[in-house]
């Protein structure tokens, strides 16, 4: 497993946008990890976020659940969440899930901060 490569990055933007990205790989190994650093990005109140998993090799079944918790938790509290992931095994893995249709999913950051079109 790739834990070593695993890193979350965090940029709070001018405009109120809080920019996660995340690289390497999620797995068993580092979704409570991953799941502790987005929760707290919320609870320090970010409203509009933009989860970036561009860099991101691969995500299991936990990664995915972390990321559904997410969607759930901006959802019942009126806040927008955004993810980046350009085509590939993480991409793939979003549209198996319908993870893809519940969150506006995007090819670019650019197009995730509004700078470009939407992704179906």
């Amino acid at each position: 497993m790739g834990t070593d490569d695993f890193h979350v990055s965090l940029q709070r933007r001018a405009d109120g946008i809080s920019v996660i990205q995340v690289g390497g790989e999620i797995d068993i190994t580092n979704s409570l990890a991953f799941k502790e650093c987005l929760l707290a990005i919320l609870d320090e109140g970010a409203m509009q976020v933009v989860l970036d998993l561009d860099a991101t090799d691969r995500v299991d079944t936990t990664g995915l659940s972390v990321i559904l918790e997410l969607a759930r938790r901006c959802g019942r509290e009126d806040r927008e969440l955004a993810i980046v992931s350009s085509e590939g095994w993480v991409r793939h893995a979003l549209a198996n899930t319908g993870l893809d249709q519940l969150v506006p999913t995007h090819a670019t950051l650019d197009e995730a901060l509004g700078h470009g079109g939407r992704s179906p």
